[in-house]
């Protein structure tokens, strides 16, 4: 396991980060609770914002190509430079 895993600050605030982007169920109430769980301790703070950081990271990472019928995954070559 990684040292995030055990933590149970980082399982939180992993959890919050994910939470805020389920647009349907994120409502005003559930942003008043995740302002005060930041407002406990600035470790939940910094916490959420390395969750929430690694969460835009993640987004920057081109999807996997869709497998052909031969079960090979189709990929993308990049124009040759000049």
């Amino acid at each position: 396991m990684t040292q995030e895993q055990d933590d149970p600050v980082w399982q939180a605030a992993w959890t919050w980060v994910q939470r805020e982007f389920d647009r349907t169920r994120f409502d005003a109430a559930a942003r008043l609770e995740l302002e005060h769980w930041l407002a406990e301790d600035p470790a939940h703070r910094r916490a959420h914002r390395q969750a929430a950081q690694l969460w835009d990271l993640a987004g920057q990472v081109p999807a996997r190509a869709s497998r052909g019928g031969d079960g090979a995954a189709a990929t993308a070559h990049p124009e040759p430079c000049d």
